[in-house]
């Protein structure tokens, strides 16, 4: 699952960072028969205008755009989409073998999705109670007193994360992640849409407003964005170790 994982991470960089990946696959398909000399070097003006910054293409700057606008589903949607999704049942099983080595946090999620006692709308909260926690696992961010959940994730994921990488990739889908999940509600002039998991909306409002429809998409789309942060960090900890050989 790690190198699939892995690999599904640098697929997802190749295609954020290339802005013209369509012009591109045309020039590399060309390149098994015989390549005109004028395709060459539009192929090497394009690898030239590759951003050296991870903060320089366009995914950062829809990121960005995350915690400027009143967030609506379809507002949010696109991130789940672009990381490509691969867990199934047997994957969150595999969460709860020795083998897997996997934190009792990661445990306690998988056995709370997996669980065939409870609903949804208990999932849910459940789940979302556990969102902070395992977002600073992911960054491996030490907790302290007074800390906020985005200024900490803000230092790791755009202070301190330069280059284009897949290590800097991840840590961008984990600052879309906690924008999302930590949305500040109270500041939005429009009707938020309940379909979305805010963490404060929920937590200000309860979770009764929400039929069983938005239960079902919200949930959905939270397991969606807790299966990208325990991949980045499944990444950052491969690339942990790779920095340390």
């Amino acid at each position: 699952m790690k190198n699939d994982n892995y690999n599904n991470m640098i697929e997802n960089l190749s295609r954020v960072v290339l802005k013209a990946s369509k012009d591109m696959a045309k020039i590399v398909e060309g390149i098994n028969l015989e390549v005109p000399l004028e395709a060459l070097k539009t192929f090497a003006e394009f690898l030239q205008n590759i951003p050296d910054d991870i903060k320089d293409t366009i995914l950062f700057g829809k990121v960005q755009d995350l915690k400027n606008i009143n967030l609506r589903y379809e507002d949010v949607v696109w991130l789940v989409e672009d990381f490509g999704l691969i867990y199934t049942e047997e994957n969150w099983q595999g969460m709860l073998k020795s083998e897997h080595n996997k934190s009792d946090l990661h445990q306690y999620i998988a056995k709370t999705i997996l669980s065939t006692s409870m609903g949804k709308r208990e999932k849910l909260i459940i789940l979302l109670a556990h969102i902070e926690p395992l977002i600073y696992k992911t960054l491996e961010i030490s907790k302290t007193k007074n800390m906020k959940v985005k200024t900490a994730v803000n230092k790791v994921s755009v202070d301190d994360n330069g280059g284009m990488s897949a290590e800097s990739l991840g840590k961008i889908y984990v600052l879309a992640v906690t924008y999302i999940i930590f949305a500040n509600t109270d500041s939005y002039t429009n009707e938020i849409d309940k379909k979305i998991p805010f963490r404060n909306n929920i937590l200000h409002n309860g979770i009764v407003m929400y039929s069983d429809e938005d239960i079902d998409v919200a949930y959905e789309l939270l397991l969606g964005f807790i299966e990208i942060l325990i991949t980045v960090e499944e990444q950052l900890q491969e690339q942990y170790c790779v920095d340390e050989m």
